[in-house]
This record gives structure tokens, C-alpha cells and sequence, in this order.
């Protein structure tokens, strides 16, 4: 898993200059298993554009060097001509102990859902502070306002929600979208909170069952 975290954190610092990463996670629930999925991708064009190189983020990502990750995760390359990056996935048996494996499941507490953000785990976040002021400050925060993560879980795991959110400080939690795929229900997190870690709990969604 901490390869993982690390990933997300490189991508986290070109977020403040391009909406150039795509991140989408899912949980769903088949044949006695839970089944995790990851895909992190990056924008070929905006890179190119800056002279840079984003195969380059993923070089040392590969299957021989997940052994940190849960046993038989599968790391499969993404490379179009568009966009680079990576999908992870994982299936994990409900009874395991394996504590890595645990830390990516969903645990349900009462009416109460806690589904695991991954990318809210990173440490790697860039300091607001050194975009505090002037026009840098507001086209990083429009940029990342515009950019948002993608989080979706099967309904065979919660049928009907009545709210999703980020526990805050004080009582002052952020509210989550949450949008119907059908079979799944996908929550909507714009990369811009994800700078407000301070604010709010990010490593985990609060999700309130009907």
C-alpha cells in the first residue's frame, strides 16, 4: 500500500498547475470477495506542454515492487496516446487479518459506512502557504476546484445513502456528492480539499445509510 500512497503523493504536486491527473477508486463486492480498484493516470498533452515527461513518475511502479501492497495485488501499466499511469487491483477476502489488507476495506459502525480514501492518506500534500497570496493562490484554487477524485461503491455493499462527507473540526464537515451509476454510487471529491487536510479527515468517507 505505501507504494500506492507514494504515487499519490507525486501526483499531488502537479495538481496545483494543471488538471492533468485522473484518480478514480472502487469497491465492489462479488463471489465471497471484496474487489479494490485504482486507476491513476496523467495527462501526456499538458506535460508535453511543459517539456516534461510523465512516464517518467511511473518508471519505478511495477509489479516487482509492489511486495509492500497486499499479497496478489496486480499492477497493470496504462499508456495511450493521451495519458500514462497505472491500475491497481486487488481482491480481498472479508475474513482477512492482514492489516494492509484491512486498511482498504469498508467498516460499518451502526447506520454509519467508513469507506477508505486512499489518496487522502498521503502525506505528500504541497503547503497552502507557500500559495497564500496573490494571483497564484487563485488560479491554484480554481485549478483545483475544477479537478476532482472519483470514488465509487457497489450497492450490493450500501444500498440507499442519506449523506457522504468528511468529518471537520468543530462539527463543520464537508459535504460529498454523491452521484448514481446504477449499480454503484459514485462520490465526487474536487482535489482542492484534499489541500484543507488541516480542516477536515480525509483519510476516510463518512457515509450515513438510509
Amino acid at each position: 500500500m505505501k507504494n500506492l500512497i507514494k504515487v499519490c503523493g507525486i501526483l499531488l504536486l502537479g495538481i496545483m498547475f494543471t488538471s492533468c491527473v485522473d484518480y478514480v477508486q472502487s469497491i465492489t463486492y462479488k463471489d465471497g470477495k471484496y474487489h479494490i480498484y485504482y486507476k491513476i493516470t496523467l495527462s501526456k498533452l499538458i506535460f508535453a506542454m511543459a517539456d516534461e515527461d510523465p512516464e517518467e513518475i511511473f518508471d519505478n511502479y511495477d509489479v516487482g515492487t509492489i511486495d509492500d501492497m497486499p499479497e496478489g495485488t496486480v499492477v497493470k501499466p496504462i499508456n495511450t496516446e493521451l495519458e500514462v499511469g497505472e491500475e491497481f487491483y486487488v481482491d480481498i477476502n472479508p475474513r482477512t487479518k492482514d492489516d494492509e489488507e484491512k486498511a482498504l476495506l469498508p467498516k460499518i459502525s451502526g447506520n454509519k459506512c467508513f469507506i477508505p480514501f486512499t489518496l487522502g492518506t498521503s502525506k505528500s500534500f504541497l503547503n497552502p502557504d507557500d500559495y497564500s497570496g496573490g494571483s497564484d493562490a487563485g488560479f491554484a484554487e480554481a485549478i483545483m476546484s475544477s479537478a476532482k477524485c472519483r470514488v465509487l461503491i457497489g450497492k450490493n455493499l450500501l444500498p440507499s445513502i442519506e449523506i457522504a462527507y468528511f468529518e471537520g473540526k468543530g462539527g463543520k464537515n464537508y459535504s460529498i456528492p454523491v452521484y448514481d451509476y446504477g449499480e454503484s454510487y459514485c462520490f465526487e471529491i474536487p482535489f482542492i480539499v484534499l489541500m484543507q487536510g488541516g480542516m477536515y479527515r480525509i483519510d476516510r468517507i463518512v457515509v450515513i445509510k438510509e
